[in-house]
């Protein structure tokens, strides 16, 4: 099943207007014709299925029949990750916490980052392609701060979870937890500096080791969004 994208302001009086590469790859790579049935999403919820109306060199346009509102899950699950030095690292992190229905992915420059400027426009272009190919209707923010505890304030009042290899082996907590909105950490690189675990201590985060093994970033963040999301629906 293919679905596209289009954001609120390309949906207006019941029709749907692709526009750049979203229209590109819908009338020249797929082939859709003047007629045919096509599902959009617009990222903050909302699922529409309708005909093509009009095809031009950069626009499709559709008559929707049928919309749908998803409310979006909760909790809310946010995954803060030390910016990864490898574009490529950080891309397939990105992409992977979205399939794995991230509310938000909160980018940080830890002590111990390579500084490294992050390409909004591109990790946004990964974000919306993972949300399509797992058919979700939300789009995951992206947002980047300066350090850990900038987020930490962001996200006040959240249940703060790290992975540290010193951690707790599982998910220990009582599971009326598992309704909490949950702050995910994951250090950069270099790993969690002094001055950020005694942040993470003074936030009363639980520590969860991921395993034996030394994870690079892009792995822990996988690892952990998986372990965490078994942990919350099992039992």
């Amino acid at each position: 099943m293919n679905i596209f994208y289009a954001p609120p302001d390309q949906i207006q009086d019941n029709v749907v207007e692709l526009t750049g590469q979203e229209a590109i790859h819908a009338s020249k790579a797929l082939r859709y014709q003047k007629g045919d049935s096509i599902t959009v999403v617009d990222g903050i919820g909302g699922w529409y299925e309708g005909r093509i109306h009009l095809i031009s060199n950069d626009t499709v346009r559709i008559a929707v029949q049928n919309h749908i509102i998803e409310k979006h899950p909760r909790p809310e699950v946010i995954v803060g990750m030390g910016i990864i030095k490898k574009r490529d690292r950080l891309e397939f992190a990105v992409e992977k916490a979205v399939e794995l229905g991230v509310r938000e992915i909160a980018l940080f420059r830890g002590e111990h980052s390579v500084k490294q400027n992050v390409r909004a426009d591109r990790l946004e272009s990964i974000a919306v392609s993972a949300m399509k190919q797992s058919l979700q209707v939300w789009l995951p923010a992206i947002k980047v701060y300066k350090n850990m505890d900038d987020i930490l304030r962001t996200y006040f009042g959240y249940k703060v979870m790290a992975a540290h290899q010193k951690g707790d082996k599982g998910f220990k907590q009582s599971p009326k937890r598992k309704d909490n909105n949950t702050l995910l950490l994951v250090g950069p690189e270099g790993g969690f500096s002094q001055m950020e675990m005694e942040l993470l201590t003074k936030e009363n985060a639980h520590l969860i080791s991921l395993g034996e093994n030394r994870l690079r970033t892009e792995t822990a963040v996988i690892t952990f969004l998986s372990q965490f999301h078994y942990w919350r629906f099992s039992g």
